[in-house]
């Protein structure tokens, strides 16, 4: 795999938007209720759930920014990158374009660093990358996220823990993104289990925080 993002990852993305629109659907994922979940799950990275000075990898339309003015944590600093010119298109009419741009994170040079950087969805779908490819992805961008980082970083991923596996789906076992992390962060990471969906998140932490994540979800 070179050093950018699997074209594949795009085209899969611009053909939900293209068919739902600025919806839960258009992103991805199945329903608008989930999605809010995640959200609520992401902003918890940080305490009280306030992230002031955040990038939004992997942006999309720039949902995740409506849920934190909807849920009175606007950040300060906000940066939302995305491969897809067509949804940073739609982002940028939402919320203004100095808050959005069009990135490849493998390609270009990560800008920041950010107290906060978080990938919602990235790494859930592999579409038709292997299971191998989308590993080496994973590791590449998780690798760029950390360098752009100052606070903390999040992302999820499909669980391995489930009745079967989709196809189209990146499962991970999670003692093998924990043996990753640990090697990429040290131990400083929380796997997030517990938001009754077919998924975890990762919280991974520059230094010890006094306050439980998850507070305030």
């Amino acid at each position: 795999m070179s050093l950018r993002s699997p074209d594949a990852l795009r085209r899969y993305y611009d053909s939900r938007l293209a068919a739902h629109g600025d919806t839960a659907q258009g992103a991805g994922w199945p329903n608008e209720a989930d999605r809010q979940t995640r959200f609520a799950v992401m902003r918890a990275l940080a305490p009280d759930g306030r992230m002031e000075d955040l990038c939004d990898l992997a942006c999309g339309t720039g949902a995740f920014l409506d849920h934190l003015h909807a849920a009175a944590t606007p950040p300060a600093r906000y940066l939302g990158l995305d491969i897809s010119e067509t949804a940073i298109a739609t982002a940028r009419a939402k919320h203004g374009a100095d808050r959005f741009a069009v990135h490849d994170l493998l390609a270009d040079p990560a800008p920041g660093p950010f107290d906060y950087v978080v990938a919602n969805g990235l790494f859930t779908v592999k579409d038709s990358l292997s299971a191998a490819e989308m590993w080496d992805f994973l590791r590449t961008a998780t690798t760029a996220m950390w360098d752009m980082t100052r606070v903390g970083m999040a992302f999820n991923v499909m669980s391995a823990v489930v009745d079967w596996q989709r196809e189209d789906l990146f499962h991970v076992e999670a003692d093998a993104l924990l043996r990753w992390l640990y090697a990429l962060a040290g131990r400083r990471v929380i796997l997030r289990a517990d938001y009754d969906l077919y998924e975890y998140t990762a919280y991974v932490y520059r230094a010890p925080l006094a306050t439980r994540p998850g507070q305030g979800f």
